[in-house]
């Protein structure tokens, strides 16, 4: 199936591009030789009018022959055919050669090409997305303390109808908007319970790092659309959730008979007062025919808080449950938070004495300053009393490699949770198709600027190893994505059409750039280039050509064979 996936990526991009070059000459009536599917010997040629479309050997790819572009007889290199040879000599077709048509005829029928490949990964896009029947909705799922929503009043369940005057409808707006006006006041329109009213918040300015690198300033509140789930870790066997009967990993569905949503829930009625509170919860049994899945059974709890005073001699109510989001699953062997001591079953509960209530914030203010020795605080269960410890940690940047065998480096913390976040409100799209365009357009845009800016990085001295892919790295994607199913399979499509465009548009001579520049010199002169002129071109296009397939060849073998 590897090689199916890597023949059919291979031709259909081609054949697409070349089709470009086909449609666009047929449009301004410039004669078409030939059209091929594949390249060596027919198997199946047809000639309608004075067009051959034939489908060839050797199926990788395909070209296009037109009249006055492919050489001084303009035959094909696989077979001389007479017929052709005859055609190209005909006085009536002089002025359906490309070569005698206008500078603006010959610029579109050569940027063709590079337009069906666009083009290509807008038709995938749209069609990726045309499938999509709901998003998100403009519905809070949870809202992080201390942030500026919380101060605002913002609650879980609040819709927003409304940003500075303009409707929201997806998550997606409301995402857009904060991001986009750091230390900007912005005033928001609530719906809560069937009351509407307004909240006036001002997004903080943070500066969001990712692990592979990327930096980006933008505005921050402090809410998400899905819910942190109530799911409890209980780290001290002599806390009242313990005698109470719970255990990691419960999921809590109501307190005191009124349903939780959330994490905010629980904390907001849990223990309130110093009194008696029942818990509802669900857990899970595994099976073992099927591990991968677990029997939910109901379970009921009667927990009896703690007062406790603390050092500042205030009291506080002291139940033992904790956040299972913030308990350590798996640790990197060798990373720093192996270093740094952490095991699976560790609570994590402070970052430079700031302490850390999601997984989300803590990952955050780690990238934020990868440079920077954190003291990292948690709590762990030791002879059936549970211990604070801390440690030092930096985090260090390791090289990996992806499935498709690009060799990423990545900051590493090495100390990793195992749950999941909820799922928030959906809401039908309105306008599937409209919807589906735009953002197919917006897709395809944003993965031009990308591959701009990664030519720009590499032109500027960027590892080629790091940056360039042959025939295997081809072979590679092809197979990972197609093993992945459609969906990835047509994506990844979608992704190198616009690269293959895009490089077809850089002036290297032989390149549908190359014509441009030649085009471009010709209008300047305002007089065609000599023959002998056009031949050493030619010359220097193929040695750049071979110096970057060897380069991509070599990049290659390094990737796949050391």
């Amino acid at each position: 199936m590897s090689v199916l996936y890597f023949l059919l990526l291979v031709s259909v991009l081609v054949v697409i591009h070349e089709l470009g070059h086909f449609v666009a000459a047929k449009l301004l009536d410039v004669k078409v030789l030939r059209f091929s599917i594949g390249y060596g010997r027919p198997l199946v040629r047809v000639k309608l009018r004075d067009t051959e479309y034939q489908i060839a050997a050797f199926p990788l790819g395909g070209y296009v022959r037109i009249l006055g572009i492919a050489g001084e007889d303009d035959r094909p290199d696989d077979k001389p055919d007479p017929r052709l040879a005859r055609a190209v000599a005909v006085h009536a077709d002089a002025g359906r050669s490309f070569a005698a048509r206008p500078l603006w005829q010959r610029l579109v029928i050569v940027f063709a090409g590079p337009a069906a490949n666009l083009v290509l990964a807008v038709a995938i896009y749209f069609v990726f997305f045309v499938g999509h029947t709901n998003l998100p909705a403009a519905e809070i799922g949870d809202v992080i303390e201390g942030g500026p929503a919380a101060r605002a009043g913002l609650e879980a369940g609040d819709r927003v109808l409304e940003i500075d005057g303009v409707a929201v409808r997806y998550w997606e707006e409301i995402e857009s908007a904060v991001r986009s006006s750091p230390g900007k006041e912005l005033a928001l329109r609530i719906s809560r319970n069937g009351k509407i009213f307004e909240r006036y918040l001002t997004p903080l300015a943070e500066t969001v790092r990712s692990r592979d690198g990327g930096e980006v300033v933008q505005g921050r509140v402090g809410i998400t659309h899905a819910p942190f789930i109530p799911i409890v870790g209980v780290i001290d066997a002599a806390s009242p959730a313990a005698r109470a009967g719970l255990r990691t990993g419960d999921l809590i569905i109501s307190v005191d008979g009124l349903p939780v949503r959330n994490w905010t829930d629980v904390k907001r009625n849990l223990g309130r007062l110093g009194r008696r509170t029942s818990l509802t919860y669900f857990r899970g049994t595994p099976m073992p025919a099927v591990p991968q899945v677990q029997l939910l059974a109901a379970g009921f709890a009667d927990l009896v808080p703690e007062t406790r005073i603390d050092g500042r001699l205030k009291r506080q109510t002291y139940t033992g449950l904790e956040h299972a989001e913030m308990f350590v699953a798996h640790v990197d062997p060798g990373s720093p938070a192996d270093t740094a001591g952490l095991h699976p079953g560790d609570l994590l509960v402070a970052l430079d004495d700031k302490p850390v209530a999601h997984w989300m914030e803590l990952d955050q203010r780690l990238q934020a300053d990868p440079k920077h020795a954190f003291k990292l605080a948690w709590k762990r269960a030791v002879a059936g009393k549970v211990e604070v410890m801390t440690a030092e940690l930096t985090q260090v940047w390791r090289k990996q490699r992806d499935e498709y065998g690009h060799t990423v480096s990545r900051l590493v913390f090495g100390a990793r949770n195992d749950v999941d976040r909820g799922r928030g409100a959906m809401v039908v799209i309105d306008g599937r198709f409209g919807y589906a365009m735009n953002k197919a357009l917006s897709r395809t845009g944003e993965t031009i600027s990308t591959m701009v800016g990664g030519f720009v990085q590499i032109l500027g001295g960027d590892s080629p190893g790091e940056a360039l892919g042959g025939p295997l790295m081809m072979y590679k994607v092809a197979s990972v994505s197609g093993n992945q199913g459609w969906d990835s399979f047509l994506l990844m499509l979608a992704l190198i059409s616009v690269n293959l465009g895009l490089i077809n548009l850089l002036p290297i001579p032989m390149l549908d750039g190359g014509h441009l520049l030649v085009f471009a010199a010709e209008a300047a002169t305002r007089r065609p280039l000599s023959a002998r002129t056009r031949e050493r071109i030619g010359y220097v296009g193929l040695v750049i050509v071979v110096i970057i397939t060897i380069l991509a060849l070599r990049a290659d073998v390094m990737r796949f064979f050391f």
